[in-house]
C-alpha cells in the first residue's frame, strides 16, 4: 500500500436527501469512460484504492461512500433502506453528466448497480458485480446483521493495534481475508475515528445494520429477476472458501439465470475481491473492457 498517495485521490461531497455524501476519485483527467463503485457493507470508497490507482491510468474511476458510511454523512436511524441507497445511487450518476458509466459494486454495492443496470441499460457501459448474491439482505443474514448491531454499537479499541488485529483474526475468519499487516493497517485507519475520548470506533453509523435487518429474505430483496434481465455486458467475480456467498449451487444458478457474462473465480481472495486481489482483478476487468 505504499505506492497508494492518498495526493493521488481527490475527495469531495455532494448533497443528496440533505445527507454529504463522500465522493472519491482519481484520474480525472483520463478520457475513457469512467468507472463508478459501490462498496461493500460498512465498508468505505477507500477499500478500492489499489484498484482504482490501475484503472486510472486509463480511466476515471469514482467512488461514493454510502450514506452512514466512511466520510459521508449519517441520516436517520431508518433511512438505511436498500430503497434510499438505490435513491442515493441514482442521484450520485446523475450528478456526473455523461451519458455512460462502467459501473461496479462489491457486494451490498453490487446489489444497486444490479438493480441500476436492470433499470437503465442505456447509462450501463459494462457491469463489474463482486461477489454478491442473488439475493440482499438474504434471509440467513437477519440474525448475524441484529447480532453485529449490538457489538459494534458498543465497540471500542484502545489502539489501532488492537483494530489490525480484529481485522486480521475475524474478518480471516468471516471473509476469507489473507492480506498483510500493512493492508490491514490501512484498512483499519479508514473503518474506524477517534472519539472524545481518544478511542478508537467504528466509522460507520452502526445502525445501518439494524435498519437493514427486517428486509432480509423479502421479495423485494431478491435480485433475480433483475440480474436475468441484464442486458449489457457484465463480468461477476467471486471468492472460494468457508462462508463464500457464491458458492455451487449458487454459482450455477447465476450461470442459469444469465449466461451472457463472464464469470471469474479468484481462488487466493476474501470478500471483496477488489479489496483482497486488486491487481489481478484490475487486470482482468481492463482485459475485458477492451475486447468490447
Amino acid at each position: 500500500y505504499k505506492e497508494i498517495k492518498m495526493s493521488d485521490f481527490k475527495d469531495s461531497y455532494i448533497e443528496i436527501d440533505n445527507i454529504a455524501m463522500r465522493k472519491r476519485e482519481i484520474g480525472a483527467d483520463k478520457k475513457e469512460i469512467p468507472f463508478v463503485y459501490f462498496h461493500i457493507y460498512t465498508g468505505f470508497a477507500e477499500e478500492a484504492d489499489e484498484f482504482a490507482k490501475i484503472i486510472s491510468n486509463d480511466h476515471p474511476f469514482i467512488s461514493f461512500d454510502a450514506r452512514g458510511h466512511g466520510k459521508s454523512g449519517w441520516g436517520s436511524a431508518d433511512s438505511y433502506t436498500p430503497n434510499n441507497y438505490y435513491e442515493d445511487a441514482k442521484a450520485e450518476i446523475a450528478s456526473l453528466n455523461v451519458d455512460k458509466v462502467i459501473l461496479m459494486g462489491s457486494s451490498f454495492g453490487a446489489a444497486t448497480a444490479i438493480k441500476f443496470a436492470a433499470e437503465f441499460p442505456e447509462k450501463i457501459h459494462t457491469l463489474i458485480i463482486d461477489d454478491q448474491p442473488p439475493e440482499f439482505p438474504s434471509a440467513t443474514t437477519k440474525e448475524p446483521l441484529l447480532k453485529s448491531y449490538e457489538r459494534q454499537k458498543n465497540d471500542l479499541f484502545d489502539s489501532l493495534d488492537q483494530v489490525v488485529q480484529w481485522a486480521q483474526k475475524l474478518r480471516s475468519r468471516h471473509f476469507g481475508w489473507n492480506i498483510s499487516d500493512e493492508q490491514a493497517r490501512f484498512w483499519s485507519e479508514h473503518a474506524t475515528e477517534i472519539d472524545n475520548t481518544n478511542k478508537r470506533i467504528w466509522r460507520h453509523d452502526p445502525e445501518v445494520m439494524r435498519c437493514l435487518a427486517p428486509f432480509a429474505g423479502l421479495e423485494e430483496s431478491d435480485l433475480r429477476k433483475d440480474f436475468s434481465n441484464i442486458k449489457v455486458p457484465f463480468i461477476v467475480a467471486r471468492r472460494l472458501g468457508d462462508g463464500a456467498s457464491l458458492l455451487s449451487p449458487v454459482w450455477e444458478e447465476l450461470q442459469n439465470l444469465n449466461p451472457n457474462g463472464e464469470y471469474l473465480t479468484y481462488p487466493e481472495a476474501g470478500h471483496p475481491v477488489i479489496f483482497t486481489e486488486a491487481k489481478e482483478f484490475a487486470k482482468d476487468v481492463l482485459n475485458f473492457i477492451n475486447k468490447l
